[in-house]
């Protein structure tokens, strides 16, 4: 079971990789709306947006039965298909400006909703169907290997984005990736079908909702660790959230057109993200699961420091920094959910899920901060949550993965 489950989580995740210039909502979108006549503010909405997509995990955790975990996955997917479906239509045919701004804020809150949703309950379903020692190894490979393919979508949406195909002009050029996210997206909703998990003997109670989000918050944050494990991932999402707002500042830094240089940054956020994929996943099974977290929480405030202070095009440099610190959104879930009994892991994975929700504001922010007082507040408003993130996550316990029984 524990193979079985480990392989599909690992091709699910190399085909959203492969997909990543449409399905991680920020870096194309921002260009996209600022080619569209945008302004840096509008142009980090839809990413905000996206976070805003982050309530639904909590609801969803109360309405759906333990056996149909599983299903709601599979939907979750499938709700993500036809999004990537829409944009790429409406790019395609000739809507006004306006239009297409407004498709593209839709989707981040749309495919917001439905990812908050995949992502809480693909890691309830490896929870059921692995072990912690089990997972730390399938976190080191999926998140080693699975990136690459992201470097390779990346570096494929830079060739058509730089007019590689000579018939797709713009906006035919963003169509063009949004329809070759379909099938990509598609094939994990079909995947996402065939986890096998262990069942959960307990039985849902259900209460009023109003009820149930109280209680549900309320236990959340009785236990110490997993309230700052969610401060943590508020202040960490915070200072990533800044990665769109950066991918404007090539206008300033090197003087070329962010359109020019989104597939690059994506390579290199992706590719610096494979690298540390290994890297972390060692750490994990050395020194337990709060030192990747460590770990990506100072890449992430390092990447901001590293555009803020370096010139030219030595600060796309820093993208990378940012994709090896963007694998925080993988442990900091996975200590929760290894913190958690299994009976609540949904429920408590929904209430984590809330701090991206809270953090909704921080790529808007940036985007205000640029605007009204230049790129340097942005930075240095990135770089504070980040250093105080990383005073927390020291205030966590060392949790070392079991070892499996002989």
């Amino acid at each position: 079971m524990e193979r079985r489950n480990g392989v599909i989580f690992f091709v699910s995740f190399v085909l959203i990789y492969l997909a990543a210039p449409v399905t991680y909502i920020g870096i194309v979108q921002a260009a996209l709306c600022d080619k569209l006549g945008a302004s840096y503010t509008i142009a980090n909405l839809p990413t905000s947006l996206h976070l805003l997509g982050n309530i639904a995990p909590l609801i969803c955790a109360w309405l759906i039965p333990y056996r149909w975990e599983r299903a709601v996955l599979v939907w979750s997917y499938g709700i993500s298909t036809t999004v990537l479906a829409a944009v790429g239509t409406i790019l395609t045919f000739p809507f006004s400006n306006t239009v297409r701004i407004g498709a593209l804020l839709a989707q981040g809150l749309i495919q917001g909703l439905s990812t908050a949703v995949a992502h809480t309950f693909s890691f309830q379903c490896l929870r059921r169907g692995t072990t912690t020692q089990g997972r730390a190894k399938i976190f080191g490979i999926t998140f080693g290997f699975s990136p690459l393919t992201a470097v390779v979508g990346s570096l494929s949406a830079q060739f058509v984005l730089n007019e590689g195909i000579s018939f797709l002009k713009y906006p035919f050029d963003f169509a063009f990736l949004y329809w070759m996210g379909v099938p990509c997206i598609a094939a994990v909703a079909f995947l996402s079908s065939r986890y096998q998990l262990v069942p959960v003997r307990k039985k849902k109670e259900y209460r009023a909702l109003s009820t149930y989000l109280w209680e549900s918050i309320k236990s959340f944050f009785s236990s110490r660790h997993l309230a700052l494990t969610w401060i943590i991932y508020v202040l960490w999402y915070s200072c990533l959230s800044g990665m769109s707002n950066l991918s404007l500042y090539t206008r300033e830094a090197i003087g070329r057109e962010p359109k020019e240089f989104s597939g690059l940054i994506m390579a290199l956020r992706f590719g610096f993200k494979s690298a540390t994929g290994f890297v972390l996943g060692a750490i994990t099974v050395r020194w337990g699961i709060r030192a990747p977290i460590i770990t990506t929480v100072f890449l992430v405030g390092a990447g901001m420091a590293w555009a803020w202070i370096v010139p030219g095009y030595s600060y796309l440099f820093s993208f990378g920094l940012l994709g090896a610190g963007e694998l925080g959104g993988a442990y900091l879930p996975n200590y929760a959910v290894s913190i958690s009994p299994a009976v609540d892991g949904a429920r408590n994975m929904s209430v984590l899920a809330l701090a991206p929700l809270t953090s909704s504001v921080a790529p808007a922010t940036h985007g205000w901060l640029t605007d009204t007082f230049g790129f340097s507040a942005s930075f240095a408003f990135a770089i504070a949550t980040a250093s105080l993130a990383l005073c927390l996550v020291f205030q966590l316990p060392k949790i070392r993965p079991a070892k499996p029984k002989k």
